[in-house]
């Protein structure tokens, strides 16, 4: 601001804002006809000092690091001279129109830009108020009118003033809320992508102290095979031995039957062990359609114990290249876990179709669903929707594990009160 700054000139700086017409700031800063009068007699003499003023206000202008950084460049500050000998001559009594607020907002719009700080316009006006009072003294020889003239001349310069600084705030604060906005997004960003890291490593982390229940069951269950197959094959030994020392077909019937319930218990034993320490697969062309044929019928008993109908859909299909045994595993764990789902009865579906290069089963069952907010998390281990003491968890972890294996996908596709339906997808052979 000028010298001439008081409290109630600060106030009027304070109270412009962008929007307001030039009468109300005509009003406001008491700037009408009578001082446009006044300074218009100025025109001679600001027109006869100008270049001297303006060389003054350049020398000031090189006393501020802000400034004398910006005009190191010759043509920069031969324009910003142009420019302050036109504002000059302005004042010699501008209208107070629309065009000149604009023309003064623009001043500090470009302020803004160029990073000159309010502090260096307050000075830049002080100085030219300055300057002027000696040309003011000579181009009013009526002595009765100096004061007046000085006093329109002040009332100008604040107006003026107050415009650049009031521009200069607006763009600031425009340039404030952009980065506001910016630093804003970037901390939403931030926050998503620390909540998926989270995520992520909550996930890490369980499958990780899952490996390692899944490590310490498959030490328990080779511990536990070895000690119970050896008492089983002397069992087994025994009966075989006792069978041609008995008479009687009940006898040898009942012998034979220990026979086959030991020789299921080791064979049970035999896919814990591959399951805690998995062998080399054996790797051919497996037909899928004589594969799930047996794995029904293996359950046939207790499907037909829990009244539940099999519905079978197969197309000719090429084979696959897999292992068999691994890959009954799969279906018999998928044709369990429908069968535990339907304990009512209901019907299993069983589809085989070829997709492209892919051969697709779909497995379906008409039971009670997965939870909602679960089918996410049915093939990590341990997860199940069992009563306690019904299930371990473990069997659709195993089985997207072997589907891994043979380079296939396994997924939900429904799971509503309609019941459950899993696609598999396996590469032909």
């Amino acid at each position: 601001m000028p010298a001439f700054d008081t409290r109630d000139s600060r106030l009027k700086t304070r109270a412009v804002h962008t929007n307001a017409t030039a009468k109300e700031l005509g009003e406001y800063f008491q700037y009408g006809a009578e001082q446009q009068e006044l300074l218009s007699a100025l025109a001679v003499a600001l027109e006869k000092h100008a270049d001297v003023l303006v060389a003054e206000f350049y020398r000031h202008l090189l006393s501020f690091p802000a400034t004398r950084h910006v005009l190191r460049d010759p043509e920069v500050a031969q324009r910003l001279l142009g420019v302050q000998r036109g504002y000059l001559l302005s004042l010699a009594g501008p209208r107070l129109d629309e065009a000149h607020l604009e023309q003064r907002r623009h001043i500090g719009e470009v302020h803004a830009r160029l990073g000159i700080e309010p502090t260096w316009v307050l000075g830049a006006y002080s100085l030219y108020l300055s300057l002027l009072i000696p040309v003011v003294v000579e181009a009013v020889t009526d002595g009765e009118r100096v004061r007046p003239t000085f006093h329109a001349l002040q009332r100008l310069l604040s107006l003026d003033a107050s415009l650049v600084i009031d521009a200069y705030m607006q763009r600031h604060e425009r340039d404030l809320e952009h980065l506001n906005r910016e630093l804003a997004a970037s901390g939403r960003r931030l926050a998503r992508d620390l909540e998926r890291t989270d995520s992520a490593l909550r996930h890490t982390t369980e499958r990780a102290r899952a490996a390692e229940r899944l490590a310490s069951i498959g030490t328990l269950i080779a511990g536990l095979a070895h000690e119970i197959g050896t008492p089983m094959g002397v069992i087994q030994g025994h009966a075989k031995l006792l069978e041609g020392a008995v008479s009687e077909d009940n006898a040898r019937w009942r012998l034979r039957t220990i026979q086959e319930q030991i020789g299921r218990i080791s064979r049970i034993i035999q896919s814990l062990l591959h399951m805690a320490r998995p062998g080399r697969p054996r790797v051919g062309p497996v037909d899928l359609a004589p594969l799930l044929d047996g794995t029904l019928a293996f359950l046939t008993e207790k499907l037909g114990r829990r009244e539940i109908r099999v519905a079978r859909d197969f197309a000719e299909v090429p084979s696959v290249a897999g292992d068999p045994e691994r890959l009954q595993q799969v279906f018999l764990n998928l044709f369990l876990n429908a069968a535990d789902a339907m304990p009512s009865g209901g019907e299993l579906s069983v589809a085989l179709r070829c997709e492209a290069d892919e051969v697709e089963v779909r497995v379906a069952d008409s039971g009670h669903g997965i939870p909602e907010g679960d089918v996410e998390r049915v093939f990590d281990p341990f997860y199940t929707t069992k009563a306690a003491g019904e299930g371990s968890g473990l069997g659709l972890s195993v089985v997207q594990g072997i589907v891994a294996d043979h380079h296939g996908t396994i997924e939900v596709v429904r799971s509503d009160d309609s019941g459950t339906e899993f696609r598999l997808l396996l590469p032909v052979s």
